[in-house]
Formats: structure tokens, C-alpha cells, sequence
């Protein structure tokens, strides 16, 4: 066999439970170098490779690639969407991304990529060399899939599956072998119209144009990245602990995608809307036993912590001031100053005299500065 034909390819992927599948070739991605290049001096998140030449050159992740097959798996099930849309009323619940809802999306698509990949191997009659690539390559997913003919890519930079909409996982499986591809120019925004409804939604103003995202500036990204969080984002979040789809659920095409039938993504009851005072008292331990198998886990529970304390502040919840107080003695910085912000958003004299005695113990000049700006609020409530 010289060449396996996309029914072929989308037939083994169904197999695997890979339900919608495009394939392009492994040539490069020229067309995304001017791209990338205006993203790179807008800000780089950190989480992407900073070496455009490898973005846009498949065999830098495969040296001898031919082909990529690109799926797109559907993580909104009718339970999730269901709850996504309905919020607790209890003002110590936070909220995360539908796409946490359940079993950590990196394990469920790699191995159905991998178990293609075998399958690819059986029906050529000898080894194929294959690699999977579902966020961990350098190339830019969302491109790949839209040459693949899997979908477009809209004004919120999400990419959207004809089928299900945006709400899906992209994946890669490099292979060595030529499979029958239909390569697709870039169609940015191809179904928007004149419709702007996510760039006026984004909480944070991230997306500053139609397909131009300063992701610097994304809730999902600020919810994820390390250390301090910027003040000028910190009532953006409300009670989001973990992510961000205002993008996506205020957008016209996702009202009438399907939605996905597996199990795995099923939401689970205490993580869709997390009880915050919880996630302050969970020990790393605990939080591996209860969260590990979900892709919420890999920043750590200190992530988690920061971001609960901050929840807190914007729910006005002052039930959970004799909760917050104790993370103004934390190790870390990031919890010190997101204590203190939390106690100055909720005021009280309870809050007042936690505050100004941390700031008589405090040595870092960044915690004092945030510190005295909380107390600043609580004595102007």
C-alpha cells in the first residue's frame, strides 16, 4: 500500500473513538510567520515554544513526517452544558472551564491517537513511525486542524469543528506515511459575519480585534500563570478559579453544535462548582486524590489556593474571613498578597486587625504594598 485514503483513516479513527478526523500533509506553515511574529510582540504566554521556525515546521516534532492526522474530540456533554449553566447560589462556590469537568483530556486523546497509530501500523503490514502531539508540540493546533479541513478558526481565536462547535480538543498524530489529504487555506472568522460578540464579552478585553488575542491578558491564561496576579484582573475573575468560556458561550455557533456522548468528560459534582473554603483547607495530598485524574491539576493546589482566595473577595463572602486570615502567614507570596486583597474586598474589623498585624510582621515589600492598599479599603468601607 502506498497511500491510505480518507475513508480508510477516518474509518480506524472511529474504531478508537476518534469521531471527526481531517488529514493534512507535513509541509510547513509559512502563511502563520507574520502571525506569530505580531503575537510574539503582543506577549507570549510562556506556554507556547518560542522558536518560530519549529511552529511551522511539522518534522521539527517528526523528522520524518509525511502526514498528520488531526481530531478533533467534543468535551460539552448535555450534563455539562446543562450545568455549566446552572450556578450555585452560595456565594462559596467558584466556577472552572467546562473543559476540567472530567478526566484529563491529555490522557483520553492521547490514547486514542496512540491506539490509531497502532492501527495504522496493522494496515500497512509493518512499522509505522508515528508521534502524538496533543499540546505538548510546538505547532499551532488550531492551524493544523483548519488545513486538516476540520473547521475554522473564529474572531475569539477558538477553533470551531464544523460538528461540535468550539467546544473540542485538537490532536495530532505524525506519521511517516503518505494518507490523502486535502490541505485548507486559513479562513479566519469565515462564519462570524459582522457578529463581534465575543471581543465585546472578553471580561478582560484580551481580544483586541477579530482573530488577535493579547493572551497575556486571557482569564484562562491569568488563572493558570504563576506567582502574583495583576490587580487590574482580579475582580475580572468573579469566582473563576480555573479558566474562562465567556468567548464561547456568547457565541451564536455554539448554540446549535452537538454535543459529546463520552463518558470521560462527564462533569463531576465537586468540581463544576468548587467549594472554595475546601480548596483552602485540601492538603497537597488530598488535592492529588481528589483532582489528579483532571486537567486542573497540573498547576498545583497552591494555583488553585490563589485563585479560591481571590473568588472569595469577589463573593463578597465574609463568612470566610477567619478562613482567609491564615494565608497572610503563608510561604508563599502569591497566597500572602491574594489574602490580603480578599480581606480588603470584604472589610471588618476582624479583617482590619489581621491585616495591620501582618503588616507589622511582613519583610517583602511587594505583600506590605498590598497590605497597606487593603487596608486602605477596609477603612474606607
Amino acid at each position: 500500500m502506498t497511500r491510505c485514503s480518507k475513508q480508510q483513516i477516518k474509518a480506524l479513527a472511529a474504531q478508537v473513538g476518534l469521531m471527526e478526523v481531517g488529514v493534512t500533509d507535513a509541509s510547513p506553515f509559512p502563511e502563520m510567520i507574520p502571525w506569530l511574529t505580531a503575537y510574539a510582540e503582543r506577549g507570549r504566554t510562556g506556554f507556547e515554544a518560542a522558536d518560530i521556525a519549529q511552529r511551522i515546521q511539522p518534522t521539527s516534532w517528526l523528522a520524518s513526517a509525511k502526514s498528520i492526522v488531526v481530531a478533533a474530540l467534543p468535551y460539552l456533554t448535555d450534563t455539562g452544558h446543562t450545568t455549566a449553566r446552572t450556578h450555585p447560589r452560595g456565594r462559596q462556590h467558584g466556577n472552572v472551564s467546562t473543559y476540567v469537568y472530567g478526566t484529563d483530556y491529555h490522557h483520553v486523546l492521547t490514547e486514542r491517537l496512540r491506539d490509531l497509530g497502532e492501527r495504522l501500523t496493522d494496515l500497512y503490514g509493518q512499522n509505522v513511525e508515528y508521534k502524538v502531539a496533543v499540546d505538548m508540540s510546538p505547532l499551532v493546533d488550531r492551524r493544523v486542524a483548519e488545513r486538516a479541513g476540520l473547521g475554522w478558526v473564529g474572531k475569539n481565536c477558538m477553533f470551531y469543528s464544523h460538528r461540535y462547535g468550539s467546544f473540542v480538543f485538537l490532536g495530532a498524530l505524525l506519521v511517516n506515511v503518505e494518507i490523502e489529504s486535502n490541505n485548507q487555506p486559513p479562513a479566519l472568522g469565515s462564519r462570524c459575519g459582522e457578529c463581534a460578540l465575543c471581543l465585546k464579552a472578553c471580561p478582560t478585553g484580551a481580544l483586541v480585534a477579530p482573530g488577535v488575542i493579547e493572551a497575556t491578558r486571557c482569564l484562562s491564561y491569568v488563572t493558570q500563570m504563576k506567582g502574583v496576579i495583576p490587580r487590574e484582573f482580579r475582580s475580572k475573575m468573579g469566582r473563576r478559579v480555573w479558566g474562562c468560556d465567556v468567548c464561547q458561550w456568547v457565541c451564536p455557533e455554539n448554540s446549535g453544535a452537538e454535543h459529546s456522548d463520552i463518558p470521560a468528560f462527564e462533569p463531576l459534582p465537586e468540581l463544576a462548582y468548587p467549594d472554595l473554603i475546601e480548596f483552602l483547607h485540601l492538603s497537597n495530598r488530598q488535592f492529588l486524590r481528589r483532582y489528579g485524574h483532571t486537567a486542573l491539576a497540573w498547576r498545583g493546589l497552591r494555583t488553585l489556593q490563589r485563585n479560591a482566595l481571590i473568588a472569595l473577595g469577589n463573593a463578597g463572602h465574609v463568612e470566610a474571613i477567619a478562613e482567609i486570615i491564615p494565608f497572610l502567614q503563608h510561604a508563599r507570596q502569591e497566597l500572602r498578597v491574594s489574602a490580603a486583597w480578599a480581606l480588603g474586598q470584604l472589610g471588618g474589623q476582624e479583617a482590619l486587625v489581621a491585616l495591620e498585624s501582618a503588616l507589622a510582621q511582613e519583610l517583602d515589600e511587594v505583600v506590605s504594598d498590598e497590605l497597606k492598599q487593603a487596608i486602605k479599603r477596609v477603612m474606607m468601607h
